[in-house]
């Protein structure tokens, strides 16, 4: 993994955490659920090909930007709140080299293809 990529994504780590606590949501919460990300691993009990598409659905930007989009709609401060951990969840396991996963193995990723 290249340095920019890493840099990246340490960066919007770490906006994510201003923005939520600009919002005024609990630290505790934050850290509470930084990993409840990591339940999609769950997958790989299956098998290697549930698993990686199971964990990849967890792992993409997409979901919580779903979330964000409901919080826009409906203006509840829980779906921002959630969204708001996801991105820093995903933000950090791509800073430490774990990206998106392929059928043929946990330990083989798309951020080590960069």
């Amino acid at each position: 993994m290249s340095n920019f990529i890493k840099l990246e994504n340490i960066f919007v780590f770490l906006v994510t955490v201003i923005v939520y606590l600009l919002f005024g949501f609990s630290i505790w919460m934050f850290l509470l659920f930084l990993l409840v990300p990591d339940i999609f691993m769950l997958g790989y009990m299956i098998n290697k090909e549930i698993g990686s598409k199971v964990y990849n659905v967890g792992h993409t930007y997409i979901v919580p930007i779903l979330f964000v989009l409901l919080y826009l709609i409906f203006s509840e401060g829980l779906l921002l709140q959630i969204a708001l951990i996801w991105f820093a969840h995903i933000s950090m396991d791509r800073s430490f080299g774990f990206g998106l996963k392929y059928a043929s193995g946990f330990n083989e990723t798309t951020i080590q293809k960069i």
